[in-house]
């Protein structure tokens, strides 16, 4: 387009070419360190499956109705699977090397849940015996699974379901059975839909209960009705309004084979006796939930790195406000570009941070977890000694990178003033998309006193002498000393050496990470010292044990995020680039919580400069960085965010599409014409009409 604005152009398309060109390092090599250029490619090769319909129009889903949009959904999926099925090549892709995810080529559904929890879980959780008969269906999705663990009236408290699976040795059945109101289960993702299930029940026998376990079950029959005792339907609107397909299951004395009890670990046997898992092996059954919440960390960098891609260059091309307002002529003197103001250069560069910093740990996250669950699936006993780590890492990941998300998301959307507020801004739907997150799959103050919990028992344990790695390794360290941060904490001031400014800031994270654990253990151990029982002490000191929990979390996603830098980027621009973010990720962590560092930091005068000096270094950095992140314009789905900048072009063009505007008479105009004055309506026909252009001089004359 042109780079001067007229009836068909906007006039920038100019602006983000000119900003990629600002970039002190090479924008390829950091794609190709991200990965996501090459994604791009495997995705680049398998697109053109997915054009014509049912996968071509999109752009109308936010004017369906409900039933129209589930239907659309399910048509896309049905074809979707048909097409995997066909092609090699995208099935290597997607269910092989997993570089190309469904959502990356058409608007899906819900039934990605079949793959990221009911899979997994059969994958890790059924007998050889099971994974014969389930597992290769699952698989070419042959039948539909769901994950029906929440109930009506529990949610993270697993242990607490009410859900019954009583054992029938006369007929070698189980037996599920819903027996309250609440026992009902609710919020399974794509529950309308599947087929069968994994419902969690209590295990029952010979009247004691063994605890929570899961169990196959079928739902619906080949025609489509639901099998007897079973009650399936969809719970209506959601804050989301592109899921359609989030349900809730009864079950009434619903009898199932004895062989239908998930059995890797723990069995019954015909006579109804149990064999428990192996003492270190009992917590293995929550790996499906700690797969979903590692693949949330990574949703959360997802949602925020295409926010703020979409909110940097739309704020790189927004004008707002005279270069010189006191002028004579301040119209001559240009209008500046949004990002060029400082408070919008603190809100958008954090959120860009918090990205990257996402970005570092979900590759860790993911890492981690692939190395303890794998080595329990190999028989290394030893490997579930990472199980209670690995649990309270992803507790905290989900709970604090899932609220920070939303909390950025949402100030993208505020960022882009009132473009943000239509849905075509793509940003709009982002902030409801990570709503979702900060409440599904564990409450987030419920799993963030889970982190606390093994806070406290790091705490005692090196007390006790005991030496502890990994995550917490770090709170052995000792004391950090106020002078180590220099006369007035001149060492984080705007002209400190940014290597060294790096590693204080760290530090200090990490010194507040250890105080706070160390505080709430003390807390917590002063009240049981009254006689307070277990629970009762943990409410005591509850808004402690979050603010731990928080702050153990901020210091791994910093440590994760400056280690990878400094293991993954060679020296040079592009380092210099990642530890400018590193840096604002702390520091604004330090700034914004300045109270938190009271007897250590003498003030944050000198951060806040810092800070300030920073945002200017990144400034012509900053559509690189973003580029990073490779997110195509499909995947954008935004007018503002568009790659080659043209952004009013695009946002008229998407609100010429709406219903409304197919014809030029108002739809609806009988109704208002009983109430209008049609003769004052005619008179004003008689004297207006469309001529040709005004002289140059009434044009110039109608803008003093």
């Amino acid at each position: 387009m042109s780079e001067l604005s007229a009836s068909t152009s906007g006039g920038t398309g100019h602006v983000l070419p000119s900003e990629r060109a600002r970039a002190s390092f090479d924008i390829a090599e950091l794609q190709k360190m991200i990965g996501g250029a090459a994604r791009q490619e495997a995705i680049d090769r398998v697109k053109e499956l997915f054009t014509g319909p049912p996968f071509d129009d999109a752009h109308l889903d936010d004017f369906r109705s409900y039933q129209e949009l589930f239907e659309r959904q399910s048509e896309r999926a049905v074809e979707a699977t048909k097409i995997l099925r066909k092609s090699p090549e995208f099935r290597q892709l997607h269910a092989v090397q997993r570089k190309v995810s469904m959502s990356d080529l058409f608007a899906t559904g819900a039934l990605g849940i079949h793959f990221i929890a009911f899979l997994p879980y059969l994958e890790t959780q059924a007998n050889d015996a099971q994974k014969k008969q389930w597992l290769a269906g699952a698989r070419n999705l042959e039948y539909i699974g769901a994950y029906a663990q929440t109930e009506l009236g529990h949610g993270s408290n697993v242990r607490a379901l009410e859900t019954i699976a009583t054992f029938d040795p006369h007929t070698d059945e189980f037996v599920i059975h819903s027996p309250t109101l609440t026992s009902i289960k609710w919020w399974p993702t794509g529950m309308y839909v599947a087929t069968h299930g994994i419902v969690f029940a209590q295990l029952h026998l010979h009247g004691k209960n063994h605890g929570v376990h899961g169990f196959m079950v079928q739902f619906r029959d080949d025609k489509g009705c639901l099998m007897p005792g079973v009650e399936v339907g969809e719970i209506g609107p959601k804050i989301d309004a592109r899921h359609t397909n989030i349900g809730y299951a009864r079950f009434t004395h619903v009898r199932i084979p004895r062989f239908n009890m998930f059995a890797r670990n723990s069995q019954v046997t015909p006579d109804g006796n149990y064999v428990p898992a192996p003492p270190k092996l009992s917590k293995f059954g929550y790996i499906g939930m700690m797969t979903i919440r590692a693949g949330m960390v990574g949703g959360a960098y997802a949602l925020v790195a295409t926010a703020v891609t979409t909110a940097v260059r739309y704020l790189c091309i927004r004008k707002q406000g005279f270069k010189d307002s006191t002028a004579s002529d301040a119209l001559s003197t240009g209008e500046h570009a949004v990002l060029d103001y400082q408070l919008h250069q603190y809100r958008a560069f954090k959120a860009l941070a918090c990205a990257y910093a996402f970005f570092f740990s979900t590759r860790y996250v993911h890492n981690f977890l692939a190395r303890v669950r794998d080595g329990i699936m190999a028989g290394e006993e030893q490997a579930a000694d990472g199980l209670p780590e690995l649990h309270a890492t992803l507790a905290g990941m989900k709970t604090f990178c899932t609220w920070t998300a939303h909390q950025q998301v949402e100030a993208m959307r505020k960022s882009c003033g009132g473009q943000g507020y239509l849905r075509a801004s793509g940003v709009g739907d982002l902030a409801q998309t990570a709503a979702e997150p900060v409440t599904a799959e564990g409450e987030h103050v419920i799993l963030a006193l889970q982190t606390a919990r093994f806070l406290m028992k790091t705490v005692r344990s090196i007390r006790q002498g005991t030496k502890v790695v990994g995550t917490v390794a770090y709170m052995a360290e000792p004391p950090l000393k106020p002078e180590a941060l220099g006369p007035d904490a001149c060492r984080l001031g705007p002209d400190a050496s940014a290597p060294a400014a790096c590693e204080l800031a760290l530090a200090l994270l990490l010194d507040r990470a250890r105080r706070f654990a160390e505080k709430l253990e003390a807390a917590f151990a002063a009240e049981t010292a009254k006689g307070a029982a277990f629970d009762d002490a943990l409410n005591k000191v509850m808004v402690l044990a979050y603010k731990s929990a928080e702050c153990h979390t901020m210091y791994i996603l910093a440590k994760n995020n400056f280690d990878e830098i400094q293991r993954q980027v060679q020296e040079g621009a592009m380092r210099e680039a990642l530890l400018r973010l590193f840096e604002v990720f702390a520091l604004q962590q330090i700034y914004e919580n300045a109270g938190d560092f009271l007897g250590i930091l003498p003030g944050t005068d000198l951060i806040l400069a810092r800070i300030n000096r920073i945002l200017e270094e990144i400034r012509p950095d900053a559509v690189a960085l973003t580029d990073g992140f490779s997110v195509s314009d499909w995947n954008l789905k935004s007018t503002l965010g568009r790659y080659d900048g043209n952004v009013y072009e695009a946002i008229y063009e998407e609100a010429k599409l709406s219903p409304l505007n197919q014809d030029s008479k108002m739809i609806g105009w009988e109704k208002f014409a009983e109430i209008l004055d049609l003769d004052f309506l005619r008179e004003g026909m008689t004297s207006q009409r469309q001529g040709g252009e005004a002289p140059s001089h009434v044009a110039t004359a109608s803008k003093l």
